[in-house]
């Protein structure tokens, strides 16, 4: 179930079940696809978080992290991934991004992540360098979209 805010209240990034994120990941970032093209490899991992945005009763950003291995930091055993972050159309660029971002990662750092990381795509870097994570490698295609590897210590 999705928490209920308060009228005025400030927005804030919430705990919730991964099928509350999965409507709107679709929607953002793959749209015309259908919903399992939004089942993401980790979504189940037991110590994934999958946090959601809530305005007026409608989830307007989403985002999760789990452990996982970077592949350009094989050795990094301490590393979480971002994956599957979303803010719906007509809403970016008003901080909802960043309060998902940041709730992520502090449960990474909570959990003893050490580094966190992400499969940006290329539109995103700036976002992201705004939580001081920094780009690695070249850009890549990855199901059909440009994206590069981003990460930060923790």
């Amino acid at each position: 179930m999705v928490g209920r805010e308060e009228p005025d209240a400030a927005p804030t990034a919430t705990p919730v079940d991964v099928s509350v994120v999965r409507p709107l990941r679709t929607a953002v970032l793959r749209p015309g696809r259908s919903a399992e093209a939004s089942v993401l490899p980790g979504d189940d991992h037991p110590l994934a978080l999958h946090v959601a945005v809530v305005d007026d009763g409608e989830v307007v950003s989403v985002g999760s992290v789990f452990p996982d291995v970077a592949p350009f930091l094989p050795d990094r055993m301490d590393a979480w991934r971002v994956r599957g972050m979303a803010t719906r159309d007509g809403l970016r660029g008003r901080g909802l991004g960043h309060l998902v971002l940041s709730a992520l990662i502090d449960h990474a750092t909570a959990n003893g992540g050490q580094l966190i990381w992400c499969q940006a795509r290329i539109g995103a870097p700036r976002f992201y360098a705004r939580s001081g994570f920094v780009t690695d490698g070249a850009p890549f295609v990855y199901e059909d979209i440009e994206h590069i590897h981003m990460w930060r210590d923790l």
